[in-house]
């Protein structure tokens, strides 16, 4: 087990090769560091709990905050009220232009993106990433697969710069333990308005006989659940699932069940949220579905139920489901180093959700009126060689094959387009669902030798004519596919 002791060696010695990931996943150095202080300061709170070696536990908690941040958009503006801790200077304070790889990774779909880093980077194993994500290790190589393809794609790769330095071990450690102290401060006020509160509810509760008669209140922090929540697979493909059954607890040691449930047969996964006072603090949540145990979640108290929450997929063989026959979800919790501190005041959220398909959520179906998309082909891309397909235009081309193909898309709105070549789907191009409000750009390969996930065979002959068609679904705004060659690897 890991000492307490062990924490301040552990940052001093071992942190500098965490800022390494974190730096690939943020693509600048003031973010990477403010992301491993914050693992680090998170970690801290279960370190006692630790079996064995701690850095993949810690490198869990990092890409966990990385996916809870990224959620956020915290890329532009992070939702912080305060600066980060300075805890030492640094020569690199400015993304280099020139690192042509960082960019290409931060193009990169997120679990793609965490998945290369953890592989490439780190060298750990498939199965070892699988546990760290907390998904299968199928889809550990799928994610591997896709996102080293649309790497061969970029023209502009260059070899990986050495990433910054960034501060000594002791002023890190400096830092992450005024990130600890400040944290524990917010917990002990949270945990004093918590009981005021309680003791206001008491004392109305004597004082007002009539409120006996009704409901009892709701959970300490009532978490808004979703409709629809979807699957952790970036923006190709996508998975929703609308949240059928739902339960919401205030935080107890043993919830058994959590949560009761009839399969329906159809395909259905499972979704946890959680909310407390204060994000340093973590909070270890075991997961059971009919009595075996499924895995371990690490909720920071700002899960989001319909971007983050996905846990895991409920396979009937395997758990022993069968439709129309109650099943059940139990939680253990647990806080503090030991795992045997008194739980904060907050709430957890059960849910299961059942596979919708993609028009069953919830399209607005508005024109944003808004400015057309830039055409501009991506730089190094001769204009000769592009063909653009678009809302307001074609939206089929044929092409001479000549070899592996690059498919740049862009939207102002959510939705997806459907790729087919030659009257049959490849691939959809997921630009988010309603609830993620977002755009923004999605590459993706023509190649015979990418993984699609819809397994349809692309075996075009050389020299052949096919037909490139695109056909959009819920895109209510302007949008655009810019078609031409692979560049050379």
């Amino acid at each position: 087990m890991a000492e307490t002791a062990t924490f301040d060696e552990f940052v001093v010695t071992r942190s500098r090769h965490l800022l390494r990931v974190a730096y690939l996943l943020t693509g600048d150095h003031a973010l990477a560091e403010d992301l491993l202080q914050t693992a680090l300061a998170r970690s801290w709170s279960a370190w006692r709990r630790i079996h064995g070696d701690p850095e993949p536990y810690v490198r869990r908690v990092l890409a966990n905050t990385y996916n809870s941040w990224w959620r956020r958009r915290w890329h532009g503006e992070r939702p912080t009220e305060t600066l980060p801790e300075h805890a030492g200077p640094s020569q690199h304070t400015a993304v280099d232009d020139r690192d042509q790889l960082r960019r290409a990774l931060a193009r990169l779909p997120r679990q793609q993106k965490v998945v290369l880093v953890l592989r490439y980077f780190e060298d750990l194993s498939e199965a070892d990433i699988a546990r760290t994500l907390g998904i299968s290790t199928g889809s550990v190589k799928t994610h591997a697969s896709k996102g080293l393809a649309k790497l061969r794609l970029d023209p502009s790769l260059r070899e990986l710069p050495q990433p910054d330095d960034g501060p000594a071990g002791n002023e890190r450690l400096t830092a992450v333990r005024t990130r600890i102290a400040r944290g524990r401060r917010r917990s002990i006020a949270g945990v004093a308005t918590a009981c005021l509160v309680a003791l206001a509810l008491i004392a109305a509760y004597a004082l007002l006989p009539h409120l006996r008669a009704r409901a009892l209140p709701e959970p300490a922090f009532p978490i808004e659940v979703p409709q629809f929540a979807q699957s952790p697979q970036g923006f190709v493909d996508l998975d929703y699932y609308r949240l059928a059954t739902v339960a919401q607890h205030d935080y107890t040691p043993h919830l058994d069940p959590a949560l009761t449930w009839t399969p329906s047969g159809r395909p259905e996964a499972l979704f946890l949220a959680c909310r407390h006072l204060g994000q340093l603090q973590t909070l270890a949540i075991q997961v059971r579905v009919n009595g075996q145990l499924r895995g371990m979640d690490i909720c920071t108290g700002d899960t989001n139920m319909g971007f983050n929450g996905f846990f895991i997929t409920l396979d009937p063989a395997a758990l022993g489901l069968v439709a129309g026959r109650p099943a059940t979800v139990a939680l253990d919790l647990a806080f503090g180093q030991h795992g045997d501190e008194p739980l904060p005041e907050g709430t957890v959220a059960v849910a299961v959700g059942e596979l919708a398909t993609y028009a069953e959520l919830p399209w607005p179906g508005t024109d944003p009126s808004r400015a057309p998309l830039d055409r501009t082909p991506p730089e190094g891309v001769d204009p000769a060689t592009v063909t653009v397909l678009e809302s307001g235009g074609a939206h089929s081309t044929a092409i001479t094959w000549a070899g592996p193909l690059v498919l740049s898309a862009q939207a102002q709105t959510p939705g997806r387009l459907r790729v087919l070549v030659d009257g049959k789907v490849l691939t959809h191009l997921d630009f988010g669902a309603p609830f993620m409000n977002l755009a923004g750009s999605v590459n993706a390969p023509l190649d015979p030798g990418y993984p699609y996930a819809n397994g349809v065979p692309f075996t075009p002959r050389p020299g052949s004519k096919i037909t490139v068609t695109v056909e959009p679904e819920q895109l209510v705004g302007d949008w655009h596919v810019v078609i031409y060659p692979q560049p050379p690897s």
